[in-house]
């Protein structure tokens, strides 16, 4: 019995090694040249300061949407007309600038390139 034990122990440390041994090489086969995503810096005007901006550009208005397009907020806002104007503002300065230039190419653009 005794060398039944000895003999499922060794079987069982040798299957334990090969697993082991596999995460080992499994972690070394994984690719290390990969640089990670660098997240983008934040921006000096923070969203509620581009949105108060915005607002003071159309009167009575209400924010619909913000986002951070590289270094310009980009704010809708919805005017008591219902209308919606887009704002733009500089997220280093918080002044507001004309829409930057279309460089990329959006399925969601309206701007018939």
């Amino acid at each position: 019995m005794r060398r039944k034990t000895i003999i499922a122990t060794g079987v069982l440390a040798a299957a334990l090694a090969a697993g082991v041994a596999g995460v080992g090489i499994a972690s070394a086969d994984s690719d290390t040249t990969d640089t990670p995503d660098k997240a983008p810096t934040q921006p000096t005007v923070l969203v509620d300061a581009a949105q108060r901006t915005a607002l003071g550009q159309v009167a009575g208005g209400w924010v619909v949407s913000s986002d951070l397009e590289g270094t310009t907020w980009e704010i809708e806002v919805a005017g008591t007309d219902g209308t919606v104007k887009e704002v733009y503002v500089d997220a280093a300065k918080g002044a507001v600038v004309q829409a930057p230039a279309d460089d990329d190419n959006d399925a969601d653009d309206n701007d018939n390139d």
